[in-house]
């Protein structure tokens, strides 16, 4: 008998337990829903922590660089010398030329360069004629031969000019009661003659236009140019000298002759 009532005793206790479970279970609050995207939090902004100044170490790597890096060009300067003209075409010096070329260095004490380098610009009769030589493109040489007399002048051609194209106008000394006149203008577009308003004719007095092309190593053209008139005689109507192709004209006597 004692041991049927424990028996029944503990299915009532099991059946109390299962009882107890279930009644708790549902009692329990159902899951909660979702939120909406509007409840959602918002995301907060953290800010950034401030950059660290460079180490030395760094600067150190940041000067190495920078000095690795190419070095601007430098300051622009005066050109480089152009080496010495050469003569072109009727220019160069002929054999024929000896008795001119033989005066110009016995009546000059500048250094006159091979026959190679001078530059012939005027044949006249007798030994007579201009001749020229630049040692580069900033500077001339000009021998005018009159009658066993030779007369030469070097100088810079000026660094500035008045009129495109044309570096010089220069009045030289007086020979035989006229002056020879000597241009120089830039770029090879001879022949050169007169060209203007009065008339086709040279002014009296006016001699003939010569001219001669210099070439430097460059592949730069200058012209150079003598012609004659009598001696401080300015003739109203003067005409201009122009190129063949009318691509540089100047006055004849022109606004810095002399110089």
């Amino acid at each position: 008998m004692r041991r049927g009532r424990r028996t029944t005793a503990g299915a009532a206790a099991a059946a109390g337990c299962w009882l107890a479970v279930l009644a708790t279970a549902s009692c329990a609050m159902p899951p909660a829903p979702p939120l909406s995207p509007r409840a959602l939090p918002t995301a907060t902004a953290v800010p950034s922590p401030s950059p660290k100044p460079p180490s030395p170490s760094a600067s150190a790597s940041a000067s190495a660089s920078a000095s690795a890096s190419p070095e601007p060009p430098p300051e622009s300067g005066p050109p480089p010398e152009s080496g010495p003209a050469e003569p072109v075409g009727e220019g160069r010096a002929t054999a024929a030329d000896r008795p001119l070329l033989e005066a110009v260095r016995r009546g000059t004490d500048a250094a006159v360069p091979d026959d190679a380098a001078v530059i012939v610009i005027h044949r006249g009769p007798g030994g007579t004629g201009e001749l020229a030589w630049m040692p580069d493109d900033r500077n001339y040489c000009l021998a005018v031969v009159r009658e066993a007399r030779t007369d030469t002048s070097c100088k810079p051609l000026p660094s500035s000019w008045a009129r495109i194209g044309v570096r010089l106008v220069t009045a030289g000394r007086p020979v035989s009661a006229r002056t020879v006149f000597f241009a120089v203008v830039d770029g090879g577009h001879g022949p050169y003659g007169y060209q203007g308003t009065a008339a086709a004719a040279p002014a009296p007095g006016m001699g003939p236009v010569h001219d001669a092309t210099a070439v430097f190593a460059s592949g730069r053209t200058l012209s150079l140019l003598t012609y004659e008139r009598p001696i401080a005689i300015s003739t109203p109507g003067d005409q201009y000298i122009c190129s063949a192709d009318n691509a540089i004209c100047f006055p004849a006597l022109d606004a810095y002759s002399g110089h």
